[in-house]
């Protein structure tokens, strides 16, 4: 029995509902004649409704294309999607304005595949998962005063003019995702898979030596789907205390 590829997956029929969608952004190197380009590319990785991990697509960013990201979230509706729930990306302003046009009551949630590289670049760990796993704190505290005790815990640490800078910047607004329960917030910033495939992409592609000539390139480097996606590790019980609350938050869509 054949493995389905990448490439394969990216035209399959998809399910009329993702709990959350994550954008992983990535840059990769193209090469164009006797240069190499840097281009942004966003691999969008969906959670169904019974908690399994589906490779929706990959995309090449067109930034000067306010039409592009419309065309790909319409594209995704034409294989059967209906309802994004919750979005996991970085700034990406056309991404954003387009999502909210094709899924009107879209929720906009922080990346941690977007946050870790830029508060790594200027932090003392040798090992990027122990970063990663401090902002997960910050974003999964059962109470909003306990998130204010790992906020400040998280401050003291990284207390230098850059760093602060950064927490000012891209940590201003964590006390609104404490609307949602800490079961939904679990998933909403589940980040080891993500950082596993965005490592992989990395390394793979973002280097002189590492390169593509053809966009299509990266689904045959990249292999089955196997090797990424899968049940997203929660076990049983805690997946159905998230689904819980989240058919509270949504009554009128069919997760059952």
């Amino acid at each position: 029995m054949n493995k389905l590829t990448l490439s394969e997956c990216s035209t399959r029929r998809l399910d009329e509902t993702y709990i959350v969608v994550y954008a992983i952004k990535n840059e990769i190197n193209i090469k164009k004649g006797d240069y190499i380009e840097k281009s942004d590319i966003y691999t969008l990785i969906g959670i169904d409704i019974k908690g399994y991990r589906q490779f929706l697509n990959i995309y090449q960013d067109r930034v000067n294309n306010n039409r592009f990201w419309l065309d790909c979230f319409e594209s995704l509706k034409s294989r059967g999607l209906k309802n994004i729930l919750f979005l996991s990306v970085d700034d990406n302003r056309n991404m954003k304005r387009t999502a909210k046009i094709a899924f009107p009551d879209i929720i906009f949630v922080d990346s941690l595949t977007d946050l870790v590289p830029k508060f790594y670049k200027y932090s003392p760990e040798r090992d990027s998962k122990k970063l990663a796993s401090k902002l997960h704190l910050l974003y999964t505290q059962k109470t909003l005063t306990e998130y204010k005790e790992e906020m400040k815990k998280f401050s003291e640490i990284y207390n230098n003019v850059i760093q602060q800078k950064l927490i000012s910047k891209y940590l201003c607004n964590m006390e609104n995702i404490y609307k949602y329960s800490q079961n939904i917030r679990f998933l909403l910033f589940k980040h080891s898979a993500n950082m596993e495939f965005y490592d992989r992409i990395r390394l793979s592609f973002n280097s002189n030596n590492n390169y593509i000539t053809e966009f299509e390139e990266i689904y045959d480097k990249l292999g089955t789907i196997d090797n990424y996606f899968g049940f997203i590790s929660f076990k049983k019980r805690e997946w159905l205390w998230i689904l819980n609350d989240i058919i509270q938050l949504y009554p009128k869509i069919d997760f059952i």
